[in-house]
């Protein structure tokens, strides 16, 4: 089938039945790493037009999402390779990050667009530093939490390639 093949690769997507969910997983795994290499460009970008006084709260947040976002990519991918009845707390653990991510991420958004200020986190960007965090806040992270929140809910709460007999919020 053309449209499964898309789905195949050595390192996404190789999960022994591939259900709508490990699709979504794996696609939010893409995401992530996109994410991870945008989100360094980002800190080029803002580093050369605005310079690095952003404040301890500033760069406490952006480092800690930029590793928490690149460490679930790599849990993302993991599940994208796996039935679902395997490390479902792996599968929590990234349903309680997009969750939490994804207002996290609405924020942000309201933020970066001037809507929401909230200058103790930081002023709201211009210029290249904007369009720089639209890229890598707004058309990457987003759908990367929005993608991981509905795969994972999927492969927690109602898994195709498996029936599930264990609560996923208790350790196996």
């Amino acid at each position: 089938m053309a449209s499964e093949s898309c789905f195949k690769s050595d390192w996404f997507f190789q999960a022994p039945q591939l259900t709508t969910a490990h699709k979504i997983i794996g696609c939010a795994s893409i995401l992530g790493f996109l994410f991870a290499i945008l989100h360094v460009v980002t800190i080029i970008v803002t580093v050369s037009s605005d310079g690095a006084d952003w404040g301890m709260p500033a760069w406490s947040l952006d480092i800690t999402g930029f590793l928490a976002g690149t460490g679930f990519a790599f849990i993302c991918r993991d599940r994208s390779n796996k039935p679902s009845s395997e490390k479902r707390q792996d599968t929590w653990w990234i349903f309680l990050w997009s969750a939490i991510t994804f207002f996290i991420r609405i924020l942000d958004i309201l933020m970066l667009t001037g809507l929401v200020v909230i200058e103790s986190i930081y002023h709201t960007p211009t210029g290249p530093t904007l369009y720089a965090n639209i890229v890598s806040e707004i058309i990457v992270a987003f759908p990367y939490a929005s993608l991981a929140l509905v795969g994972s809910t999927m492969l927690l709460y109602c898994p195709t390639d498996t029936k599930i007999d264990t609560d996923p919020f208790l350790p196996q």
